[in-house]
């Protein structure tokens, strides 16, 4: 059938072209356009057939890859699962038996294919530690690993002094304390996932490939750099913010125990618990310019945090040290950050950081060579009609401070030994 809406609107151009006296290169080429599309609209064909197959032969022309265009009914999903179609995740993923034998029983992949599956996925969740998020921290995006200075400087032990009026003594004092923490960038890469052909072709009914990988392969990420961020020891990784403390030779504020609530919680100690008055000294410890800070925040646990939760006074009542204001956890009117790679509350453990964390800076880096990484030829993937994909980032991250005479951006509760 003959679009003669398209065809008429092809005719009028071509009309016009015709009436320029002079044509340039590119009015020949247009007329040339305009006669071979005049004549396939006749022969049935519509101007987007047309522009898809021009796209396609300059693909060819230039040893590009031909696109692949779907129908008018398939949804965003399913062009999205085609299009990348050659990339997932490593653990050997198979959807098992062909589905008409599924009935009552699925297996691997099997679970996010069968007919009628219900189209949402609950997946078992872990928090991160907040070190990997902008929000909380500085966070540093870069396209190259290359070693990063950090400026870094002091100069608390100098003050103004009050001079005569005819005194006209100007002496000469350098900045305290001037440094650099340089950032350099430790390689990361998720475990591969291995997924069969037969999972892809089948996956788009309840789930496209790449949601389902980005789902779980960004977790992972967030999960195990982030953790590395708090805990880090510096061998062949990150020195991370508490192992960093502990390397300034900041002082903790020892806990002295949720027993000072009152007299009947005998089996609390300054070993075993912490208290009010532990989480009010350590405030008074951390200098106020760094209160002041907007990324101000504790750092604790979920456990200690539920165990702050529940204090109460001698005869029951809650404590209610902790609020919430819209679900955030705040004590004292500082907000709560869960960090579930902090040290519980135990023997000579530090369970609770207050302080400006966006003096705590974390380096990402996303270059040419990082994201996903696809793979089709290596051994036991291709010979089984199967596809892996991984993913690869560069991190690292440094306490933006290194004067050890003045006072810290961040200060500790510690349990007693």
């Amino acid at each position: 059938m003959v679009n003669t809406q398209e065809l008429s609107l092809l005719i009028q151009e071509a009309a016009a072209l015709s009436n320029k006296s002079n044509w340039s290169k590119q009015d020949e080429r247009r007329n040339a356009y305009l006669l071979s599309a005049i004549s396939a609209v006749k022969a049935g064909a519509s101007l987007v057939d047309i522009d898809r197959d021009r796209v396609n032969a300059l693909a060819r022309e230039h040893g590009l890859p031909v696109t692949r265009f779907g129908k008018a009914e398939d949804t965003q999903r399913e062009t999205e699962w085609r299009g990348w179609q050659a990339f997932v995740e490593q653990r050997d993923m198979l959807e098992g038996a062909p589905m008409i034998n599924h009935v009552g029983t699925y297996s691997q992949m099997g679970y996010f294919v069968p007919d009628g599956f219900y189209p949402q996925l609950f997946a078992a969740l872990k928090a991160a530690d907040p070190l990997f998020n902008d929000g909380d921290v500085t966070v540093i995006h870069d396209t190259t690993g290359r070693p990063l200075p950090i400026p870094v400087a002091s100069d608390v032990e100098n003050i103004a002094v009050v001079v005569g009026e005819h005194d006209q003594s100007n002496t000469e004092v350098d900045i305290a304390s001037v440094s650099q923490k340089v950032l350099g960038a430790y390689s990361y890469i998720t475990p591969r996932m291995v997924v069969s052909l037969e999972a892809f072709q089948d996956l788009p009914a309840s789930f496209s490939a790449v949601s389902l990988f980005k789902r779980f392969v960004y977790d992972r990420v967030a999960r195990g750099v982030s953790a590395d961020m708090l805990n880090g020891n510096g061998v062949g990784k990150t020195l991370g913010l508490l192992p960093s403390l502990e390397a300034l030779g900041t002082v903790p504020v020892v806990a002295s125990g949720a027993f000072a609530v009152g007299e009947d919680f005998p089996d609390y100690t300054a070993a075993n618990s912490i208290g009010p008055q532990d989480l009010a000294n350590l405030l008074a410890a951390l200098d106020p310019a760094y209160l002041a800070s907007p990324k101000c925040a504790w750092l604790m646990n979920n456990s200690t945090l539920g165990f702050l939760n529940g204090l109460t006074d001698t005869i029951g009542r809650p404590i209610e040290i902790v609020k919430y204001f819209n679900g955030t956890p705040s004590i004292y009117g500082i907000p709560v950050k869960v960090s579930p790679s902090m040290p519980g509350i135990g023997v000579s453990q530090t369970p609770v950081i207050l302080g400006a964390l966006d003096y705590w800076i974390t380096r990402l880096v996303v270059g040419e060579d990082s994201g996903i990484q696809v793979f089709s030829e290596a051994p036991g993937l291709a010979e089984n009609g199967a596809v892996a994909l991984r993913f690869f980032i560069r991190a690292d991250g440094t306490l933006a401070f290194n004067d050890v005479n003045a006072p810290a951006p961040m200060v500790m509760l510690r349990n007693h030994s």
